[in-house]
């Protein structure tokens, strides 16, 4: 798997969230059962994405999490990044530590392109139009 479990998370419970009501807070453990997400993990990334700028947390009576900003301003790469998963980082598919262009392992090309168009997705994509995509 290319994408970390926090990182599949994350991009799985934002999506869900871009097709709620924008002014309904939502709590952690229903938004853990809608996406089938361990309710311990779930809290670990919804604080990073908090602390990204990404969610408004608020706590007590009525509390819960909101996107923070319009969904067209939430890139997918913005998701990545604040539960720390870099889609340019190397990662080698035969977990060889030196793998790079001087030390190649032998998918290291092909993997390469792959890894090149998802950031390319993850930057050029948003929120927004997976909340459009869902709707229309």
């Amino acid at each position: 798997m290319y994408l970390s479990r926090p990182a599949e998370y994350a991009l799985r419970v934002m999506t869900y969230m871009a097709l709620l009501d924008p002014a309904k807070r939502v709590r952690a453990r229903d938004l853990s059962k809608a996406v089938g997400v361990p309710e311990h993990f779930l809290s670990k990334i919804m604080r990073r994405l908090t602390e990204y700028g990404i969610l408004d947390a608020k706590k007590g009576h009525n509390g819960g999490f909101v996107i923070a900003k319009p969904l067209s301003e939430v890139r997918f790469l913005d998701i990545l990044r604040a539960v720390d998963f870099e889609p340019s980082a190397d990662h080698c598919l035969f977990g060889l530590g030196n793998c790079d262009a001087q030390h190649p392992c032998p998918l290291h090309q092909e993997w390469s392109i792959l890894k090149n168009q998802i950031e390319q997705w993850a930057r050029s994509h948003t929120l927004g139009e997976a909340d459009h995509a869902a709707v229309g």
